[in-house]
């Protein structure tokens, strides 16, 4: 039970397509619904291919942002960058003033 609590319930390999089906349904269903309501009349059969179409780009969108935030996560920030982000931000704090 102890080694259970450890590790994800999801593989890393399987959230890729996980989030491109749910990528797919949400915005697939926002876009079918608003295309539905400016063009009520449109054939079911028409319909059903934009929405197979739109669940196919939507899908591999959704795992191509998987794919990037995982690569974002291995690549290494350099020295350079680091030193500006920190001076960005203890610049802000000074713009804040003391309170």
């Amino acid at each position: 039970m102890r080694e259970a609590l450890g590790r994800p319930m999801i593989g890393k390999k399987s959230v890729g397509p996980l989030l491109g089906a749910c990528y797919a349904a949400v915005f697939g269903t926002i876009i079918m619904v608003g295309i539905h309501g400016y063009w009520p009349d449109m054939s079911v059969g028409v319909l059903l291919l934009l929405s197979g179409a739109l669940f196919v780009g939507f899908y591999f969108t959704g795992r191509w942002i998987a794919v990037r935030n995982e690569q974002n996560k291995k690549l290494p920030t350099s020295g350079k960058e680091l030193r500006r982000k920190n001076q960005e931000f203890y610049d802000w704090l000074d713009s804040l003033g003391r309170r």
